[in-house]
């Protein structure tokens, strides 16, 4: 794969299409339509007068145009800055001045709402009379062409930092990505997370590299998009799988415990056409839902449920969970044939991973994908680009006898108990998570104590017997290994998410606002 011909390559290429929504229809565009439209977007860059090595900011929500002058940027040398949704409400002016912006595009809809001063601000597909490009004459570090990309990520303790990515790197891990799904001729890729999220990117780059079509929505459209688009691959964060498993456990008991029974009984049928066939009349509205061909769908933003994995598998919808990072690319992958329930898979071609004497995982790499941070705290970046093309990844994972890679939690987050021990709380919540009634788990320690508790959401909040169920399941739980029992259970009816803050921007858990949250209930707080 070679972004130097990247557009080219849509020349001519009918039988491919791209899928949106506008003004709440469905539009397609061939592959070659997407080329056209790029080399008409690369005169319009020229014409503001954006150059090589200028950097471009995008601010807007997904959409065609997104796609069309990020290939358009990546053309013409320039270097695209896409922010997130954390800069919504940052002044254009102010991105300009910080990020040393020569244009910022917006959405079409937006730029009429700036001041007719603000000529550097154009939108993405709509009228841009008048644009301006702002040279602002500084050197610019290193190959421009080499590293076209700015992009922020949130990090593990919940700030924001500023990354760029090497295009030979980034070449390197769309190759591993596509050799590892395979990709074929009628393949559908679905789109719905936000495409600053540079993941999202690699993904459509390798779509439009091997000939697949493609769909791209937003999260509000989800569902909608499934079935319309009918997509063949799916990556998406646990929380959408695990709200499949959270409805499903809510059917009546009657009806779950049938579907079970039977589904596990076609389990041993010999033909994976008969499996598959059972499993789809079984198990219709899920198949209805992911639009019906799904034939591979991706996790690995956040730890994923046991029990989510198990279900997947027992309906005979393909669930892989995989592992990676912004800074590293994507690491490891478990695929048809090659799966492990509880691991992230095998190491992908082109990289080598190394565990330190205290766990944790360097990621080394012929190409980085990532070579710095232009925004961090003061002494990050040389903690995590230690060297050698080599990347700390921050993660403590162990490899078991087969190659498959087991991430046990974050360096960081490492809780210790009032008795000395070192506990990663990620490997507590997956035991407390495989209990039947747990929707979700938490858990922290309080701090006067050091006492161990658990924020549980139970999947059935209308079940008066759920809330007993859990606490005797953790009390077994915390019997067999006391060094780690956790003291007490919390119980909650919110669900983690983005938007009450539980949730990081990248979808992990913010383990510091949900402790502060819960820490009133706990028995310290109450004394």
């Amino acid at each position: 794969m070679e972004f130097d011909t990247l557009s080219s390559r849509l020349s001519g290429r009918n039988g491919n299409s791209i899928f949106t929504y506008e003004g709440g229809r469905v539009v397609r565009r061939t592959h070659a339509t997407l080329h056209d439209d790029v080399l008409a977007a690369r005169e319009a860059l020229t014409a503001w007068g954006v150059k090589p090595g200028m950097r471009v900011g995008i601010r807007a929500p997904n959409s065609y145009y997104w796609l069309v002058h990020d290939l358009a940027l990546i053309d013409l040398g320039a270097i695209s800055v896409a922010f997130p949704d954390d800069f919504i409400g940052v002044s254009p002016r102010e991105l300009r001045d910080r990020y040393s912006l020569s244009v910022l595009l917006v959405p079409a809809a937006e730029r009429a709402s700036h001041p007719a001063e603000d000529t550097f601000i154009a939108s993405l597909g709509g009228d841009n009379t008048g644009v301006r490009a702002v040279d602002h004459g500084l050197p610019l570090p290193g190959d421009s062409r080499e590293h076209p990309w700015l992009i922020f990520s949130s990090g593990s303790s919940g700030g924001l930092k500023g990354l760029v990515l090497n295009r030979r790197g980034i070449e390197d891990n769309v190759i591993s990505i596509t050799e590892a799904v395979d990709p074929r001729p009628h393949d559908c890729l679905l789109l719905f997370l936000p495409i600053a999220n540079f993941q999202q990117r690699m993904l459509y780059y390798a779509a439009l590299w091997y000939g697949a079509d493609l769909a791209v929505t937003d999260p509000n459209r989800l569902f909608r998009a499934l079935k319309d688009f009918q997509p063949t691959i799916l990556v998406a964060p646990p929380t959408l799988y695990e709200a499949f498993e959270t409805r499903f456990y809510n059917l009546p008991r009657w009806k779950r415990t049938a579907a079970l029974a039977a589904a596990k009984a076609a389990a041993a049928l010999p033909s994976q056409a008969a499996r598959e066939a059972v499993a789809r009349r079984l198990f219709r509205q899920a198949y209805e839902t992911l639009g019906g061909r799904m034939r591979m769908m991706v996790t690995g933003m956040a730890p994923i449920k046991r029990s989510t994995l198990d279900l997947f598998a027992l309906m005979q919808l393909p669930l892989y969970e995989t592992y990676g990072l912004i800074e590293a690319g994507s690491v490891s992958f478990n695929l048809p044939g090659a799966r492990k329930i509880g691991s992230v898979g095998r190491l992908l071609p082109r990289l080598k991973v190394h565990i330190a004497e205290d766990g944790e995982l360097i990621v080394h790499c012929e190409h980085m994908k990532a070579v710095r941070y232009f925004e961090c705290a003061p002494g990050e970046s040389e903690k995590t680009f230690i060297g050698d093309n080599r990347v700390a990844t921050g993660d403590i994972g162990r490899f078991d006898d087969d190659g498959y890679l087991h991430i046990v939690g974050r360096k960081k987050e490492i809780l210790i108990t009032a008795g000395g021990e070192k506990v990663h709380p990620e490997a507590l919540e997956a035991e407390i998570d495989a209990c039947p009634d747990v929707a979700k788990s938490v858990v922290f320690s309080d701090p006067a104590t050091r006492n161990l508790l658990a924020v549980v959401l139970p999947k059935d909040l209308k079940d008066p017997e759920a809330r007993p169920r859990i606490e005797r399941f953790v009390r077994e739980l915390s019997l067999r290994r006391p060094s780690r029992s956790v003291g007490q259970v919390l119980f909650t009816d919110l669900v983690f998410s983005r938007e009450n803050g539980f949730l990081r921007p990248n979808l992990k858990l913010d383990r510091k606002r949900i402790a502060a949250h819960f820490q009133s209930q706990t028995p310290s707080a109450a004394a």
